[in-house]
């Protein structure tokens, strides 16, 4: 049984920085609002640190009480007495994930970041829409049909004042940090690694093989790798370049490196492309592989194999180029689907163009 692969020891470090860096929240403000007029050319500004308010808040408070506005104070928001315990979760969740290097538990932390960044949006729209709604009826300054609730995200015209609503240096900080784990995530998700180094290194028994065998089984697999034909599952296998798995034998393909390494391949052109965009290298190729159309799910040295370009051979992801160990085999192929015959070179080309 197999399991997920690791996360690539970047892909980990990364989790972990982006983690630590959640601490920065802690010291820096996070939010501010910044308020404009003609009168305060200067402007007016107040920043939301995760457990109290700093900036121009006293006399922001003095022009909003004119209008019936209640007082800002740090009381009035009891998160603030919890937020850095939910920090310190966050950290914590993330430098779990990093040390369990899975992507499901990379994933797992995702979630809880988004779901903190949702709370925390709903949580001050609805502190603004209160604020700027539940107005002092005996307020000096009264504007029928005026609220003033302040903007979520950007700008927003209240009387006079410009207002403004923007994340300060940890709502930065805070969306870097969930654009480097989408990033870790769908890299390792779209890429992931495939050596599987821990189960191939586990017993009978499930315990770890002794190291020397370990090194001798790794010498004589690289002394038979050339020679070799891949070894793939079909109806399990995950194709390396478009993530379907690897289910016609007749059209199926593979690339051994030269490090021994096996990709799985739906198609001759998923293949063909996934080296041409240069996720591996041809220098690393040591040897390239189909299906012979002839004998389903019989590997052929793909740079030997005779190939068949038909509209009607329908493969997978339709670059309807079959491969044949034999002229003969690919001469009763033709006369069923009338097409042009290729070498290998010729194949690669036309499945480029895709």
């Amino acid at each position: 049984m197999t399991t997920a692969p690791r996360l690539r020891p970047l892909s980990r470090i990364a989790i972990a920085v982006a983690a630590l860096a959640i601490g920065i929240l802690l010291v820096v403000p996070i939010w501010r609002i910044d308020l404009s007029a003609p009168q305060y050319p200067e402007g007016l500004a107040m920043r939301i640190h995760h457990d109290r308010f700093e900036g121009d808040t006293n006399k922001i408070n003095g022009l909003n009480h004119y209008i019936g506005m209640a007082t800002i104070e740090n009381d009035m928001f009891p998160e603030f007495a919890i937020m850095r315990y939910a920090f310190y979760l966050l950290i914590g969740w993330g430098l779990v994930a990093a040390a369990v290097g899975r992507r499901g538990a990379v994933f797992s932390w995702l979630l809880v970041l988004f779901a903190y960044v949702i709370w925390a949006m709903w949580d001050m729209y609805a502190w603004g829409y209160k604020y700027g709604h539940d107005l002092d009826p005996h307020a000096a300054i009264k504007v029928e049909g005026m609220a003033y609730q302040p903007p979520l995200f950007g700008h927003k015209k209240l009387l006079n004042f410009d207002a403004w609503s923007l994340p300060d240096t940890g709502g930065w900080v805070l969306f870097a940090v969930i654009f480097t784990a989408c990033l870790v995530w769908f890299i390792e998700w779209r890429w992931p690694r495939r050596d599987h180094a821990v189960p191939d290194r586990v017993g009978a028994r499930g315990t770890a093989a002794p190291l020397p065998a370990t090194a001798l089984l790794a010498l004589l697999m690289a002394g038979c790798g050339a020679s070799g034909t891949p070894q793939v599952e079909f109806g399990k296998a995950e194709c390396t370049y478009c993530r379907m798995n690897v289910m016609d034998r007749q059209f199926a393909a593979a690339i051994i490196t030269q490090g021994g390494r096996t990709y799985a391949f739906d198609s001759p052109e998923c293949m063909v492309q996934h080296v041409q965009e240069g996720r591996i290298a041809q220098e690393q190729v040591q040897s390239w592989w189909v299906c012979d159309h002839a004998h389903a799910g019989t590997f052929i040295d793909a740079t030997v194999a005779l190939y068949l370009a038909a509209p009607t051979l329908h493969s997978p992801m339709n670059g309807n180029v079959a491969a044949f160990a034999t002229p003969a085999d690919r001469t009763v192929a033709a006369q069923v689907h009338t097409g042009d015959e290729l070498d290998w070179d010729g194949a690669r080309e036309r499945l480029k163009e895709r």
